[in-house]
């Protein structure tokens, strides 16, 4: 009710200001379509983030990823099972356990036989190292050998050398090879030719007639003919290992003789034995050189020849008792020339006329006739069959002071194993090979060649 006088109190005037101010203002709080969280701050505002709108922020991302976690673990591929494999080494392992277990009862079972095999392979091992030490004699080692060897080639070209002016004649197994003026002149080729002369006759008057010097000389020479003959009888080899197994048959024979032998080997007599045999040796030597020299004879002959027997009995006396097999051999002439046991000299001869050069005939001691080898002479029937080119060679195969000729064609001297293609022959040779067979050659023969 308006009271009188037309003019409204002041309280209710302020009332509806009020109202009408509360009209206009808008309602604290967020604004209508607010999105909680979609506010950014400005980067460049200097002010920082209220707390409000930091931890709606953080609790939004914390949202989202939990989410997508929930989302992506319907997604994972599930992890394969163990349980297969594990199964399947639990069996492996069970297997191996009963394995060991059969082993581990094996052999505490048979304990007692392999320990008495173990004993068996002791005793025989032991036994062939003692057979190996009885039957391992070394007299010489490799370098005495050659030591011993190179003193007999010394001797003997000082004693070639000094007579190469006196030969009168030359022996008949050398003639064709020796050049018609070099008697005469007395030069280089003599020297060579003495060389020769006394290096076989020392190998065929004491190393292949002498088992041991120490011994009976007739028995010793016995004795000899029984070793070559081991050799000398046996059937044709064609392998390494059939040469190896002859060689140590030979060894083995000569080891049990000289076992029986030890008696007569340590008795006085043996001292007596080589001092005659050195004795025998020088005159024997010295008589065959005067039979080729010029009357009087030279002076100091009887010296050296003293000389070369005596080495050469010293190393007679050593060979025999050697456990391996310690081969000396002298090239003939006429002999295909084998690189491994000969050495051609590079000092060259004057040469041989047509009429030596077409004459090629070995001759030794006074052995006499021809043998012919029938598997030779059927090989060069087949060549001439072919149409080959047949020569006249000779091969000297030495048994007991005798030598044989056989005729060989140039296919098959090519052919042959162990001989060097156009190597040529043996015109002489200066000295004899040493060879330890099946090891090594300790000394080649120097040789001439045709």
């Amino acid at each position: 009710m308006v009271p009188p006088g037309g003019v409204p109190p002041p309280n209710r005037r302020l009332d509806v200001e009020k109202a009408l101010r509360g009209q206009a203002e808008p309602a604290p709080g967020p604004a209508t379509g607010y999105r909680q969280g979609s506010v950014s701050t400005n980067p460049m505002s200097p002010l920082p983030p209220t707390s409000g709108q930091n931890l709606s922020y953080r609790g939004d991302r914390a949202s989202q990823y939990e989410g997508s976690a929930s989302v992506d673990q319907g997604r994972d591929s599930p992890q394969p099972s163990n349980t297969d494999q594990e199964a399947s080494t639990e069996v492996k392992f069970k297997e191996l356990l009963i394995k060991y277990k059969n082993v581990k009862r094996l052999y505490f079972e048979n304990k007692f036989q392999i320990t008495h095999l173990t004993g068996q392979v002791e005793q025989l091992q032991n036994a062939v190292a003692n057979q190996r030490m009885s039957q391992s004699r070394t007299a010489w080692d490799d370098n005495e050998y050659s030591t011993r060897f190179n003193r007999l080639n010394g001797a003997i070209n000082n004693l070639s050398f000094n007579i190469r002016k006196d030969w009168r004649r030359l022996p008949p197994w050398l003639d064709s090879y020796v050049s018609v003026d070099a008697v005469k002149t007395g030069k280089q080729e003599m020297t060579a030719v003495g060389r020769a002369i006394v290096s076989r006759w020392i190998v065929e008057e004491i190393f292949d007639k002498c088992f041991h010097p120490g011994l009976d000389p007739q028995l010793s020479s016995q004795l000899k003919q029984i070793e070559l003959s081991i050799r000398g009888n046996a059937y044709t080899m064609h392998s390494q290992e059939e040469f190896d197994a002859l060689t140590t048959k030979v060894v083995n024979w000569r080891m049990a003789t000289l076992d029986g032998l030890q008696q007569r080997l340590n008795s006085p007599e043996m001292g007596e034995n080589l001092a005659m045999l050195i004795s025998k040796a020088t005159k024997k030597m010295t008589a065959y050189l005067y039979q080729h020299l010029n009357n009087p004879p030279p002076s100091g002959v009887e010296g050296s020849t003293s000389m070369i027997a005596e080495l050469a009995v010293a190393i007679a006396t050593n060979l025999p008792i050697e456990s391996r097999d310690v081969a000396i051999m002298y090239p003939l002439p006429g002999d295909a020339v084998q690189t491994h046991l000969m050495e051609i000299e590079k000092t060259g001869l004057p040469t041989l006329d047509s009429h030596n050069k077409s004459e090629i005939e070995v001759v030794a001691g006074e052995g006499e006739g021809e043998v012919e080898d029938e598997a030779d002479k059927d090989m060069e029937k087949g060549a001439r069959a072919r149409g080959d080119k047949t020569k006249t060679g000779t091969f000297a195969s030495k048994s007991y002071g005798s030598v044989s000729r056989v005729r060989v064609t140039s296919t098959d001297r090519q052919n042959r194993p162990g001989f060097l293609k156009d190597a040529g022959k043996v015109r002489f040779a200066g000295f004899m090979a040493l060879e330890v067979r099946g090891r090594q050659v300790l000394m080649k023969a120097p040789v001439w060649t045709v």
